[in-house]
């Protein structure tokens, strides 16, 4: 008699649910890396425009530009700044999403171990039914010799 386990749909829906919630821990992970990298960026772009600045007063650039160049700065350092905050945000996300990842593999991996027993004990039971066939097949073997 083949295996059956009576929750392989519930079986399926949580490995569903996990692949789901793995998903959007993925997708996460790729924002933060994303919002990094613009950060990085900028942090560039500002070393460049410091770097650009000091040079501009060595020459002794006119102040008009100097302003120019410096509220160029002041615009990257705002963008900078909410870069920083979105990746606050996102980092709680992650530390909620993987608390959710983590639930959803733990409710599989129950159902899991739980198939793993029922078919350890299906084992059990058809060599148990397959030895008592035997034996029944011996004894009317033994009995038919007689």
């Amino acid at each position: 008699m083949p295996f059956r386990f009576p929750l392989s749909p519930v079986l399926r829906l949580r490995e569903s649910l996990e692949h789901r919630e793995h998903l959007a821990l993925q997708a996460l992970y790729s924002q933060t890396a994303e919002v990094r990298s613009d950060i990085k960026a900028l942090d560039q772009v500002l070393a460049q425009a410091r770097s650009r600045r000091s040079a501009q007063l060595l020459e002794g650039t006119p102040a008009a530009y100097l302003q120019l160049e410096m509220e160029g700065e002041a615009r990257v350092a705002h963008r900078r700044q909410a870069l920083t905050a979105q990746l606050a945000e996102l980092q709680s996300k992650v530390k909620e999403q993987i608390g959710k990842y983590q639930q959803a593999r733990q409710k599989r991996e129950t159902l899991e171990e739980l198939r793993r027993q029922q078919f350890q004990e299906h084992v059990r039971e058809e060599a148990t039914r397959e030895q008592q066939a035997g034996d029944e097949l011996f004894l009317l073997r033994r009995i038919h010799r007689k």
